[in-house]
């Protein structure tokens, strides 16, 4: 049997009530806010207690500062109560793009209900500072009160009120908004990040391959062997700092001097390899593989040349607080280096998005067909 379509409404209507109910209750401000909140009012009604009473005295009228402050307690501290459910009620009440009317509907009605509280209240409250039991004609009196004083200033209060809820809570919606953004930039940036290191590995590990197919071609198994175990050695590395962007330079150093030993198998004499590594900047953190892809361009242009013993010279100083590499390698006199390859334009987009252009990495050529690539980066100024 279908249950009455009355019931539905009603339990519909209840259902939104509670959820609006725990809506409001969960926006009404914390401790803090309570805190400042009664402060500033107690001081608000100093001040009004101030400027009455010295505006008696001046007029010569006797006057007495503590009974003036009593009496505007009544009027003034009740909206250190009134306040922190006003601000929650803006909080609870959005403007919503296409909905304005449902917006000043539901404010009016809503400072109807406080307004309506609040006076109710002062009258109240009169009673209770002013007059001797809650009789008939105390209730006339209080009420005889209310409506000879500035209603429209209480008016004026609760707009100021209300305005100052939806200024915090339009700043709380942006800031939340930023933060979204930021964490959704970062997210960004860590998934490019991501996508480029899985260039980088498929690029080294072809060459690698390449390298160690070349020793088997050539009869030479012992030093394919052992090129297989160094690029075992790699590949564990790869895989441990698969989520990770950074590594130490110690680490980074030996991942370097592992594909060194492979690519010496391979072309024995033309490469000689020099390594000036400060040992007081190793323990220092640096994007994992940066500086491998650096080292393979330089052996790839080395190992070209019909000479022997090709100059590879590798060398890492700390300069302050920034981290100084100098690779220097030979080139062909005929060749058009310009030291850009998918290992180079990788590193350089790594290092943009990490360093955020707080990084120098340079492509010169020197004399006697020799190529320098120097680079600078800050230590401890990456985002990880």
């Amino acid at each position: 049997m279908h249950k009455p379509l009355g019931n539905n409404r009603c339990f519909l209507f209840k259902s939104l009530r509670y959820r609006c109910l725990h809506k409001f209750i969960k926006n009404i401000p914390g401790i803090w806010f309570w805190l400042a909140n009664f402060l500033f009012w107690l001081l608000l009604t100093c001040l009004a207690t101030e400027n009455t009473y010295r505006g008696l005295i001046d007029s010569g009228k006797p006057a007495s500062w503590f009974i003036i402050w009593w009496k505007y307690i009544p009027w003034w501290m009740l909206w250190a109560l009134v306040a922190p459910f006003i601000v929650a009620s803006s909080k609870s009440i959005p403007l919503k793009r296409g909905h304005p009317v449902a917006f000043i509907v539901k404010n009016i009605l809503a400072g109807m209900f406080f307004m309506g509280g609040y006076w109710a209240l002062t009258i109240i409250m009169t009673l209770v500072f002013e007059y001797d039991g809650f009789t008939l004609t105390n209730w006339v009196s209080a009420y005889e009160m209310w409506v000879r004083s500035l209603l429209h200033i209480d008016l004026i209060v609760y707009l100021a009120v209300l305005s100052l809820g939806y200024t915090i809570s339009y700043y709380q919606s942006s800031r939340d908004e930023q933060l979204r953004n930021e964490n959704l930039a970062r997210q960004l940036v860590q998934v490019e990040l991501q996508a480029l290191k899985a260039q980088i590995n498929p690029h080294f590990l072809f060459n690698t391959l390449n390298t160690i197919a070349s020793l088997i071609r050539l009869d030479k198994k012992d030093q394919a062997v052992k090129a297989l175990t160094e690029l075992s050695m790699m590949l564990r590395k790869v895989l441990e700092h698969q989520s990770s962007q950074l590594t130490t330079l110690e680490q980074e150093l030996e991942f370097i001097n592992s594909y060194l030993a492979i690519q010496q198998m391979r072309f024995e004499n033309k490469l000689q390899v020099k390594l000036d590594i400060d040992a007081d900047c190793l323990h220092n953190d640096i994007p994992f593989m940066l500086l491998q892809p650096l080292v393979e361009n330089a052996v790839q242009h080395g190992s070209q040349l019909e000479s022997d013993n090709n100059l590879l010279s590798l060398t890492i100083k700390q300069h302050f607080n920034q981290l100084k590499v100098e690779l220097i390698n030979k080139v062909s006199e005929k060749s058009e280096h310009k030291g850009f390859g998918i290992g180079i334009k990788n590193c350089r987009e790594r290092l943009d998005k990490l360093y955020q252009g707080k990084f120098s990495l340079q492509l010169q050529p020197l004399e006697n067909h020799y190529f320098k690539t120097s680079l600078l980066i800050p230590l401890g100024e990456h985002n990880d």
